[in-house]
């Protein structure tokens, strides 16, 4: 006797329908059509539940059948092993992503030069800031060379001013877009606290001191005159960095 004539005489034998089986085994009424139809065989834990619920033999069911069930129960079990592996696989590629693009976002917003180096969605990018007229100073020691009267070399102990970095508002295009970016430029003379910067992200490649002449015009107006510089203001200016790893400019 066939499987799917085995189901539907048992379930005719509890008074049941095809709905109420699907129902009570969790399935839809066409799956169990399917099943008496032999147009489908049940996986293998769902013949298992069958047996319990008709009441029949499931070792005398798979030897009556023969081979061509066992056939499509192995098949599908070995494809369902095989999507099992590949949504595993797949969930994996997923976490990873997730962590790398979480790292970019905190690279974005905590302004970590490093990680925005290496961002592989960023574009390195020229923009163009006001720098304050004069740069702050941090006194370190040092050592520097001097010859004695024997003309022997020596080191000396001495005093720097070394300059430090200016934190200023790099404009990445001509609407005023932009960030907040801090990066070394060295000593200001008088006139050049204007830089071009090649950055990506808040990572500074490159700086060089220009005069507000060799601003490009359109980027003057919204850079102001060489005394209008400003400090970072967070109440005014909002957050530093930019949360979006694919993007270049500020929030």
């Amino acid at each position: 006797m066939e499987l799917g004539q085995k189901l539907k005489e048992c379930r005719i034998a509890l008074n049941k329908t095809q709905k109420q089986m699907a129902t009570e085994l969790h399935v839809t009424r066409q799956t169990v059509s399917h099943w008496e139809n032999n147009d489908t065989y049940p996986s293998l834990d769902m013949l298992v539940t069958l047996s319990d619920y008709l009441g029949f033999s499931l070792d005398t069911t798979l030897k009556e059948e023969g081979t061509d069930m066992i056939d499509s129960i192995n098949k599908e079990l070995t494809v369902g092993k095989k999507y099992k592996k590949f949504v595993r696989r797949l969930g994996i590629v997923a976490i990873i992503f997730i962590l790398f693009v979480a790292v970019l976002t905190y690279g974005r917003a905590a302004q970590n030069q490093l990680i925005d180096r290496f961002n592989p969605f960023l574009k390195e990018t020229y923009g163009y800031a006001l720098l304050p007229e004069k740069i702050t100073t941090k006194k370190i020691q040092g050592t520097e060379p001097i010859t004695d009267e024997n003309g022997k070399i020596k080191t000396k102990k001495v005093t720097i001013n070394m300059p430090q970095p200016v934190d200023a508002y790099v404009y990445s295009d001509i609407f005023g877009a932009g960030e907040w970016l801090k990066f070394q430029v060295g000593t200001i003379p008088k006139g050049y606290n204007y830089a071009i910067v090649l950055h990506k992200g808040s990572y500074v490649k490159r700086a060089k001191l220009i005069t507000k002449d060799q601003v490009p015009s359109v980027y003057r107006g919204n850079i102001g005159n060489a005394d209008q510089y400003l400090k970072y203001n967070k109440k005014n200016s909002g957050p530093r960095g930019n949360i979006n790893p694919f993007s270049n400019n500020g929030v």
